[in-house]
C-alpha cells in the first residue's frame, strides 16, 4: 500500500462529518445532500482519487446518486444504464469488494462495459462498500482509486464513512415513518371528534340518544357513499335548518 496516512486536518474533518452523516435528520439534509457530502469527505481519504455512491429503490435499481467529479459521475450513470458494476453487486451482496483490479481479466469478464470506461478514465482500482443498517441494504459507495493505493487505516475511514452514512439514512426513514404515522393518528383524532360533536347536534336536534344519532349519520353516509366524517363536518359547519338533517319544523 502506497497512500500517505490521513493528515490530522483531514482526520479532523473526515470525524466531524462522521457525526454529520449520522445525524442527517436533524440537519435536515435530504438524501441527494447526503449523498454529495458522503462522496466529497469520501474523496479525502488517502489513495482515494474519487468517490461515487448511488441508493438502490427495493428491487435494487439505482435512483439517487452523487459523484465528487464528472468522471465518477458517468461511471455511476453508466452502471445504472448497463445494470452493471460494483456498487451494484457490493448492493446487492451486502459485501465490501476491496481493491478489485480493473485490469484484471476476471474484472473484464464481470464487467465488460463498466471496466473498460472505468479504465478509461484513468481509473485501476475499484473499491465498493455496502451502504447497509439492519440487513437492508440501501446502496453502495465507490472508491476509485490505483491499484494497491489505499491502506488498510484508509479503508477502515472509508467503512466509517459509508456506514454512519447508512444509519443517517436509516433515521431519515424511521423519523419519515414516524411523521406518517402521527399524521395519520391526528386525522383519526380529528376525525373522531368531528363526528362526536355531530352525534351530539343530532341527539338536540332530534330529541334522540347518542345510539340513535350515530346510527343515523351511518345510514346516511352508507346511502350516500360518503365518509362518515366528511357528513359529521357538514352538519357541524351547516346551520340548523340545512340538510341533509335539518331541524323538524315545530307542530302548528
Amino acid at each position: 500500500m502506497n497512500s500517505e496516512p490521513l493528515d490530522p486536518s483531514r482526520a479532523q474533518e473526515v470525524a466531524a462529518n462522521l457525526l454529520v452523516l449520522v445525524d442527517a435528520p436533524a440537519h435536515g439534509e435530504d438524501e441527494e445532500r447526503l449523498l454529495r457530502r458522503l462522496t466529497r469527505v469520501a474523496a479525502l481519504v488517502p489513495g482515494v482519487e474519487a468517490a461515487a455512491c448511488s441508493l438502490h429503490d427495493p428491487a435494487g435499481v439505482p435512483r439517487h446518486m452523487a459523484a465528487s467529479d464528472d468522471r465518477t459521475r458517468r461511471l455511476e450513470d453508466l452502471q445504472a444504464e448497463l445494470r452493471e458494476g460494483p456498487c451494484l453487486d457490493s448492493a446487492r451482496g451486502r459485501k465490501s469488494l476491496a481493491d478489485v483490479p480493473l485490469t484484471h481479466p476476471h474484472s473484464r469478464t464481470r464487467w465488460p462495459r463498466f471496466t473498460g470506461r472505468a479504465l478509461g478514465e484513468g481509473f485501476t482500482a475499484v473499491t465498493a462498500l455496502p451502504l447497509v443498517h439492519q440487513g437492508r441494504a440501501l446502496g453502495a459507495l465507490d472508491l476509485y482509486h490505483q491499484r494497491g493505493g489505499l491502506a488498510a487505516s484508509d479503508l477502515r475511514w472509508a467503512r466509517l464513512l459509508a456506514d454512519a452514512t447508512a444509519v443517517g439514512l436509516a433515521h431519515r426513514d424511521m423519523l419519515r415513518a414516524a411523521l406518517v404515522r402521527g399524521e395519520q393518528l391526528q386525522n383519526a383524532l380529528n376525525s373522531r371528534i368531528i363526528i362526536e360533536q355531530a352525534k351530539g347536534i343530532l341527539v338536540e336536534r332530534f330529541d334522540c340518544d347518542l345510539q340513535e344519532a350515530f346510527h343515523r349519520l351511518r345510514c346516511h353516509a352508507r346511502t350516500h357513499r360518503m365518509k362518515l366524517a366528511d357528513l359529521a363536518a357538514l352538519i357541524v359547519a351547516r346551520p340548523a335548518d340545512s340538510p341533509p338533517f335539518p331541524r323538524p319544523r315545530p307542530a302548528r
